[in-house]
């Protein structure tokens, strides 16, 4: 075994740049540049010695137990370097299959091909818990009158009701939360009109225009749309998953045609053989 701590407390560019071995096992040999690896080189000259023998000893001790377990015990070292090797030949092909996705996929999936799958795999993307759009506002508590006359507005909502509701709500600095074309799951949905946590499903029908006071106020609530659980969703909200699922068929082609090409190339060319 050869240790050399010249380098650690600072000796001269010719032996750091000619990187010297610093010990050896068995037939292996570590170098000065794998100490620089895990010696700071802000380090003082005491600490860098001292984590430099700290590494050099472990990394011994650690050859002294290989060297043991393979000579106790051949069948695992060669079971061990067999699965080194099919762990190295699986990383170099997934890199290289990889790189053909990346440089030959076809990443566009138009409207009509998402349309398509959702069209053919509808069952496969049933609901697994009721989603509604709706749209809300909250009046704090004030004068019971005034809460009544809102009341009228919002529960007859005809093109007058409305008109005189918005003026009041504008007038008042009060927002309506439209959720446009998003959708909201009942816990989500909850989340922002605590109130409506309980409701059952009957309430929630599209159409219904619900008030609901609690101690922080009346929320006024109006059901756009309701899908319930086990029906199909609107695919605007699952759009991403049927992208995701077309890419990866195509990949999953793509990757399958490339292997059966490079194959057939390999034995026209003679390349590769059966005996």
């Amino acid at each position: 075994m050869l240790i050399c701590w010249a380098p650690v407390v600072g000796c001269g560019p010719e032996q750091d740049t000619a990187d010297p071995p610093v010990a050896e096992a068995y037939g292996h040999t570590l170098y000065w540049s794998d100490l620089r690896q895990v010696v700071p080189v802000d380090a003082a000259p005491a600490d860098s010695a001292a984590l430099a023998r700290s590494f050099v000893d472990n990394w011994l001790r650690e050859q002294v137990l290989l060297a043991s377990a393979e000579r106790n015990l051949p069948d695992v070292r060669m079971d061990v370097e067999a699965r080194i090797d099919d762990y190295r030949n699986s990383l170099i092909i997934f890199a290289y299959e990889q790189a053909v996705v990346k440089q030959k996929l076809d990443t566009v999936v138009t409207e009509q091909q998402l349309q398509q799958h959702y069209e053919g795999n509808r069952k496969d993307f049933a609901l697994r818990e009721d989603i509604l759009r709706a749209r809300w506002f909250k009046v704090a508590p004030g004068d019971p009158r005034e809460l009544r006359q809102v009341e009228r507005w919002f529960t007859k909502a005809g093109p007058d009701e409305l008109h005189q509701l918005e003026l009041w709500l504008a007038g008042r600095d009060i927002p309506i939360n439209d959720p446009g074309p998003a959708w909201a799951t009942r816990e989500q949905f909850a989340a922002q009109v605590p109130v409506a946590a309980d409701l059952p499903t009957r309430d929630l029908q599209a159409g219904r225009r619900l008030v609901l006071p609690d101690s922080s106020g009346t929320f006024f609530v109006e059901v756009l749309e309701l899908r319930t659980a086990g029906a199909e969703p609107p695919l605007a909200l699952v759009a991403e998953d049927i992208r995701s699922i077309v890419l990866n068929q195509r990949k999953v082609k793509l990757i399958a045609r490339m292997r059966d090409d490079l194959y057939r190339q390999a034995l026209a060319n003679g390349d590769i053989h059966a005996h």
